[in-house]
């Protein structure tokens, strides 16, 4: 089970999630409260622990900045996650990294139209991405899914195992669910929620093995 934990922002994040080793961390090159501009995802890749795979996230980001953010930061992977098509992903696959496509899903409707893009994983998420809101999981029941579904959308330690359950999804998303507010309103990355979060994953996930 492959776990990401996006919207980092700041090097002491990066410096727990290198003792944590998550499988995947994710830099928000979209507008969002979490987003990073191109010098500081530099800053914080060059502290990053290489074993840990990096994802930029975009929505609807011209072809020519993600390609200018791939020349200063070594991405692993792109997830799209605004109104682009398979012509755009297309044109992206060319620099040779993974691309995901996130999904707002609201209805079924919403999945069987995501199974038609040409990508590597589907990441689906609720209808507003980074709000901590869940998604029905019903909604996938039923569903012959071919992708690779990365779960995201509300996750926390308390309901991961239940999404694990009902998905069966090969990697899962969190954001806000391992953050806290601080004293002046800012949500932070914490370093006892990631901890948590990992551990009632990959202890779910051995014993299962």
């Amino acid at each position: 089970m492959k776990i990401k934990i996006c919207g980092i922002t700041k090097m002491n994040e990066v410096e727990f999630l290198n003792f944590l080793r998550p499988d995947y961390i994710g830099f928000v090159f979209a507008e969002s409260a979490r987003k990073v501009s191109i010098e500081e995802a530099c800053l914080l890749y060059k502290k990053l622990d290489k074993r840990i795979k990096v994802v930029g996230v975009f929505r609807n980001n011209s072809e020519d900045f993600i390609k200018e953010v791939i020349k200063e930061v070594p991405l692993d992977v792109i997830q799209l996650h605004g109104e682009e098509g398979n012509d755009f992903i297309e044109s992206i696959k060319i620099v040779g990294k993974e691309v995901w496509k996130g999904i707002n899903i609201r209805i079924k409707d919403d999945m069987l139209k995501a199974m038609n893009y040409r990508v590597d994983a589907l990441v689906l998420d609720s209808s507003m991405p980074g709000s901590g809101e869940l998604f029905d999981w019903n909604l996938l029941q039923d569903i012959n899914i071919s992708n690779k579904i990365i779960l995201a959308g509300g996750l926390n330690e308390d309901n991961v195992l239940e999404g694990i359950s009902k998905v069966n999804p090969y990697g899962i998303d969190i954001s806000s669910g391992v953050e806290k507010v601080d004293k002046d309103g800012i949500r932070k990355k914490d370093r006892d929620k990631v901890e948590l979060f990992i551990r009632k994953v990959r202890d779910r996930y051995e014993r299962e093995v």
